[in-house]
Parts: structure tokens; sequence; C-alpha cells
């Protein structure tokens, strides 16, 4: 399955401004596609919205369990917003 993740953090937890979060991001980020691929989480794009401290992800799993196991290991305080999605081409477009 589809999901797609809003991930929002506030100044004091952003990587950006706070050294702490940005150094325990700094040793996180090298082992998330290992940890992705022990969870069977694909992510299939990340971006970030900046100046507004968010970021937007578009992952797949099997359930929604291995999604959260791994947001909750980013070392940095989030609130998450998760919605199931599918993919829209032709054959499955409104109108």
């Amino acid at each position: 399955m589809l999901f797609h993740v809003t991930a929002r953090h506030d100044i004091d937890n952003c990587g950006m401004y706070n050294d702490e979060v940005r150094q325990a991001l700094q040793e996180f980020l090298p082992t998330m596609p290992s940890r992705c691929q022990e969870l069977d989480v694909k992510v299939h794009f990340a971006v970030a919205g900046h100046p507004d401290h968010v970021f937007y992800l578009l992952v797949e799993a099997d359930d929604l369990t291995a999604i959260c196991t791994l947001l909750c290991e980013v070392p940095m305080k989030q609130e998450f917003d998760i919605k199931p999605v599918r993919r829209v081409d032709r054959t499955n477009a409104i109108g």
C-alpha cells in the first residue's frame, strides 16, 4: 500500500537551528536505507517544505506499523499525518 506522510516539527526541533538534532540526524540518516529494508518500507520520495518545518513523503509498505516504527526512530520530535493513497492514472482518474 502507498501512504502519504506529512511530518511537522517546530523550530526548536529543527535540524537547521538545533545543533543536537542536526548531529543526531547526521548519524541516523546513513542507517535509514538499511532500516527501510529491514522493515520492508520503500520511500518513493521525500521533500522538505522549508521554511514551514514540514516534510512530505510517499512511502510503500504492507501496513502502517512498519511506517510508524520507522518514523518514530527519526531523532527529532515531529507530528505525523499518515494517509493511505493510490496511484491515479488514465484508467482510474476522476472525470
